[in-house]
């Protein structure tokens, strides 16, 4: 379900104590908490857990030093929220509003949200979420949770040609050309994010033109590639532009061929470096 409702009908609540008395088998349901923080008194944190709000609005509310632990917020609001010093751990959202939500100095993982979009019809609050996931992230020093923010963000964008080609305000070319490269890149390498994508392009590049080498032998060399072994060899040799020259194409086709060959090389050998470089910045 989409998650840009902007209204919830419920009884307004205008003080704290009295909305944490109003949960009735660890629910709260049907509420418009209108205070504008919802906060301990002193500094110890609120701990919730297991807790579900239902049709909750915390719109415009501060929300400070809270540990939510395997909470479930359901067709919730939280437009010009803040989440400030608060912990999410094991948490799920779904067909929650979080536009113009600010997230700053918490523990929140994007995963929390994965079920939360129809990336569709919420695009541009999934991607002023995960914006804001993601500079969360990078202040507080959360490498893992910064890529998946930035790996969500991109998705929500790539759908978002979806939602301009419905609503007409790009044309059918601008959005096959637009779809068809982000798709590949998606492919690829997960926009870059992805290392396992990265790898798997790799070898099915590896792969598919060592099968070619081989199949088309006789066509490409005069001599060299005798086995399967030769073929893997000299794929990988071009690949990765070492070029030994032990083997090397006697023909038109073969030398036009190894050419294709090295250029994909020289991609698939820059896509996997950047793939390395992203791995290690999330172990740091």
């Amino acid at each position: 379900m989409p998650a840009n409702n902007f209204r919830i009908e419920g009884e307004e609540v205008s003080d704290q104590a009295d909305f944490l008395s109003r949960e009735s088998d660890n629910t709260w349901s049907g509420i418009l908490y209108m205070p504008d923080t919802f906060t301990p008194t002193g500094s110890t944190p609120i701990v919730l857990k297991a807790k579900t709000f239902d049709q909750v609005s915390f719109k415009d509310t501060k929300i400070q030093n809270i540990r939510f632990i395997s909470c479930t917020f359901c067709k919730c609001l939280f437009i010009g929220a803040t989440f400030d010093k608060c912990e999410f751990i094991d948490c799920t959202f779904k067909s929650t509003n979080t536009s113009k939500l600010r997230i700053q100095q918490c523990l929140i993982s994007p995963d929390n949200f994965s079920d939360n979009f129809d990336l569709v019809a919420d695009t541009n609050i999934a991607i002023d979420l995960y914006h804001s996931l993601y500079k969360n992230a990078v202040e507080e020093h959360q490498p893992e949770h910064a890529v998946e923010s930035l790996y969500q963000m991109m998705e929500a964008e790539f759908k978002h040609l979806d939602s301009q080609r419905k609503r007409k305000r790009i044309t059918r070319t601008k959005y096959l050309w637009q779809k068809t490269g982000k798709g590949i890149y998606r492919f690829i390498s997960g926009y870059g994010l992805r290392f396992r994508r990265v790898m798997r392009f790799a070898l099915l590049i590896l792969v598919g033109f060592t099968a070619v080498n081989y199949v088309f032998r006789e066509h490409i060399f005069e001599n060299g590639i005798v086995t399967i072994v030769d073929a893997l060899y000299f794929t990988s040799v071009t690949i990765t532009t070492l070029g030994y020259g032990d083997i090397t194409p006697t023909t038109q086709i073969g030398k036009l061929l190894v050419v294709a060959q090295a250029i994909s090389g020289f991609a698939v050998v820059s896509i996997v470096l950047v793939g390395v470089a992203n791995k290690a910045l999330r172990g740091m």
